[in-house]
């Protein structure tokens, strides 16, 4: 049996004595979830020979127990009931939490840790807290701290009154988060500057991965495993690439199947075979999918790798009777959060949920319990969250209790280009990675509350506009606001002389962003403009879709399409139905949870005065470039209205009424390959 106190003293033996007043100093001592488990089971077995004897025979294993429970449990204002729990008692009463508390204090400062003060005295749980750093329950919140730090160039020597201002504004309503950051200043300072500084390294080296990463910093395995969002927030180019050696747990919708994702196994072991319980895979060197289906519904999944003689153990969590997938991450979402990132989930349970409560979700296309038949016949039951806002939550009763939980948008700053405005979003057309427009486009920046301390004056030193390496002249304007962010749009001092190719870029380099974007700007065709009047309306869904904005060529997820919306038509309207309905004809596709306009196709009809009428549903971005050809090659007619065209039991479409004149130069464009626009006799037949 291993001696705990033994491996934690050798474990602390190793720390300098010069860094034992450091925050977060213990966490390297903290058992992962495996040994974490082995370590309570050994503590319930042994606490009632311990109790009074902890500091003089058991120190270390007592500053563990406080640290480990900070780091797994902390819960502001209780500690007791989770102390209480692991070591086996119903219930610690006031003396015996007084002698504990004192033989952690006498513990902590025979091993030179330390103890933080309050008015009232000791704070023995802060003092724990401050010994691990950032407990898991703090750590997705704390990230939108780091994003802050991010942004905010002297945010280590604000004077203390600030600090508690800056901090309740960033914490918002989340209690515990608050009171952290200004009871453990310190301590918060410390991993801000570490988890900042882990970031810069991973994106110096793509090489990296997050079994190496230990390497860099003292960031524990558990911060990923349990908050997907930090890999977003070390690498945001390439997260996933910090995973690609872990075994996870994933959900197949089309094929209504669990299955554990497997890394690749060294040649050298090969051949090998995994195995959970009775169900067995060949390993590869490559990565694998190894379906379980319902024996995903435990609490802990033992998989075993089996290689000759020698066989490796891996204890993953399972789902449990439900399960919460984030299907852009694609990994099960950690179930002690109270609040996650708005997005697609999907609720997996092995027996239907009780009182099921949807805000912001899509309820009438998704039914809640859904059921459905895994890949080994067994019965279990999903409900789709689509959201339909910023902000959604869902509730359940779950063994008697009401489970809640919340979904908000993340707190990061989002610069985009967009070709303009209401009706003159799609006045632009491609030419390879060329943009051509005839104003200057729409430069948008979305801010979180909180992320300046003045955000008008901020925004105009620390965001630069360029034309080419030309800095120019113009203000950031607040637009508008909603409850978690402020909109912002560059106004452009005067309108730059028209010149042949040239890119327009947002720049911050302290915040590490550089948005830019190639336009070649165009002399403009006077009145043309009055033709595009009705845009977008309701054919919102495609004008937002075609933006040419750098990032957006692969499509665009749900928040951006949000961010879009707030820019281009605050007022306008977005469904998520209408999306799925043009995916559904083929108009659109859907792939890795973003949007692209997949086909552009045009009706045509004759008219009573032997011109015709056009029906057309695509990308209105290529109507721009028809309607200049058009408009040089038939001066003496006047252009065609835009319409939109929004029936009841059909989707959005445009209808164009052209001249005669003009139709026979219509087809003419549309026949050229490059505008790939098809001629079809049924706009929703694929």
């Amino acid at each position: 049996m291993i001696s705990w106190e033994n491996k934690f003293a050798e474990e602390f033996r190793r720390v300098c004595e010069s860094n034992r007043q450091a925050a977060g100093v213990l966490l390297p001592l903290i058992p992962n979830h495996d040994e974490w488990q082995e370590f309570l089971t050994y503590i319930r077995e042994k606490w009632s020979l311990w109790k009074g004897y902890l500091a003089q025979e058991w120190p270390h294993c007592l500053v563990v127990l406080y640290g480990g429970l900070a780091f797994y449990e902390y819960n502001e204002g209780k500690f007791w009931p989770q102390l209480a729990e692991a070591v086996g008692c119903t219930l610690i009463d006031q003396n015996d939490q007084r002698n504990i508390n004192q033989d952690f204090e006498k513990a902590t400062q025979e091993l030179g840790l330390k103890i933080l003060k309050r008015d009232s005295g000791a704070d023995y749980v802060g003092s724990a807290v401050y010994h691990i750093g950032i407990p898991l329950s703090l750590w997705d919140d704390f990230l939108d701290v780091c994003e802050w730090s991010l942004r905010c160039e002297e945010w280590e020597f604000l004077p203390p009154d600030k600090w508690v201002e800056v901090m309740s504004k960033l914490s918002g309503g989340r209690q515990r988060l608050k009171r952290f950051l200004v009871d453990n200043r310190d301590a918060a300072a410390a991993f801000i500057k570490e988890m900042c500084d882990a970031r810069r390294i991973l994106s110096e080296d793509e090489a990296i991965s997050l079994d190496n990463l230990k390497q860099v910093c003292l960031l524990r395995q558990e911060y990923f495993d349990e908050v997907p969002e930090t890999a977003d927030f070390l690498r945001p180019t390439n997260p996933d690439s910090l995973f690609k050696d872990r075994a996870r747990l994933i959900w197949d919708d089309q094929r209504c199947s669990i299955s554990l994702n497997l890394p690749p196994v060294a040649t050298a072991k090969l051949p090998a075979v995994w195995s959970i319980g009775n169900l067995s895979q060949s390993a590869s060197s490559m990565p694998y999918t190894f379906p379980i289906n319902s024996a995903a519904f435990v609490k802990s999944l033992l998989v075993k790798l089996e290689s000759g003689a020698q066989t490796e153990s891996l204890l993953l969590p399972g789902i449990g009777q439900w399960g919460l997938f984030d299907s852009q991450r694609n990994r099960f979402a950690n179930l002690k959060r109270e609040q996650l990132p708005i997005g697609r989930y999907v609720i997996i349970s092995s027996k239907k949920l009780e009182d099921v409560s949807r805000k912001g979700f899509e309820e009438d296309e998704y039914p809640a319990n859904d059921p459905c038949e895994l890949e080994d016949s067994t019965i279990c039951y999903i409900t789709q969250l689509w959201p339909t806002d910023k902000s959604a939550e869902v509730s359940f009763k779950h063994d008697g209790a009401i489970r809640k939980i919340g979904f908000r948008p993340g707190l990061k700053i989002e610069a985009r280009i967009f070709a303009g405005e209401g009706s003159r979003a799609t006045s632009f057309s491609r030419y390879q990675e060329w943009i051509k427009v005839e104003r200057l486009p729409l430069l948008c920046l979305a801010v979180p509350f909180g992320s300046f301390d003045q955000t008008d004056s901020a925004l105009q030193y620390k965001f630069q506009v360029c034309l080419g390496d030309q800095p120019m002249e113009g203000f950031w304007e607040k637009r508008h606001e909603d409850e978690f962010q402020e909109f912002y749009v560059w106004r452009w001092k005067g309108e730059p002389q028209p010149r042949k190719k040239v890119s327009v870029s947002i720049t911050a380099l302290a915040l590490g962003i550089k948005f830019d974007y190639q336009i070649e700007m165009l002399l403009s065709k006077l009145g043309l403009s009055d033709s595009w009047e009705s845009l977008p309306g309701a054919f919102l869904p495609m004008c937002l879709l075609a933006q040419p904005a750098a990032g957006m060529k692969e499509g665009m997820k749900w928040e951006d399409l949000l961010l879009a919306k707030e820019a281009i038509a605050p007022e306008g309207y977005l469904s998520r139905y209408v999306l799925r309905q043009y995916t559904n004809f083929g108009l659109l596709d859907y792939t890795g949870h973003r949007w692209v306009i997949a086909d552009s196709r045009a009706k045509f009809e004759m008219s009573d005065s032997s011109g015709c009428i056009m029906s057309y549903c695509g990308n209105p971005a290529i109507l721009w470039g028809l309607f200049r050809y058009i408009y040089d090659q038939v001066s003496d007619v006047p252009m065609p209205k835009i319409e939109v065209i929004n029936n009841r039991s059909e989707l959005p479409y445009l209808l164009i009424r052209w001249h005669s004149a003009q139709a026979g130069l219509v087809r003419k464009y549309f026949n050229q390959r490059q505008h790939n626009v098809r001629i079809v006799s049924d706009l929703w037949r694929p």
